[in-house]
């Protein structure tokens, strides 16, 4: 996974930094909320299906880098393989 490609969030919905990426059937997002490096995992959604975007866990870190690190842990832990 070390050549997964993050892509900024429209701003300013989503003041810098902020990133998204897909990783197997989920989407990432990392951001900064009140100062604080925030991550998610959402179940990516399915067009075919109509399902909602879920989350499926999240949480904060100390620095940017630790959050999307927790995240892509998250989404492979999470990932059958």
């Amino acid at each position: 996974m070390s050549d997964i490609e993050w892509q900024p969030l429209p701003s300013p919905m989503w003041p810098d930094p902020a990133v998204w990426t897909d990783v197997r059937d989920f989407t990432l997002l990392v951001f900064t909320q009140h100062g604080v490096p925030t991550w998610e995992v959402r179940r990516r959604a399915n067009s075919s299906s109509g399902s909602r975007n879920d989350l499926v866990a999240a949480g904060t870190a100390d620095t940017f880098e630790a959050a999307k690190a927790a995240a892509l842990f998250e989404a492979s832990e999470r990932s059958p393989e």
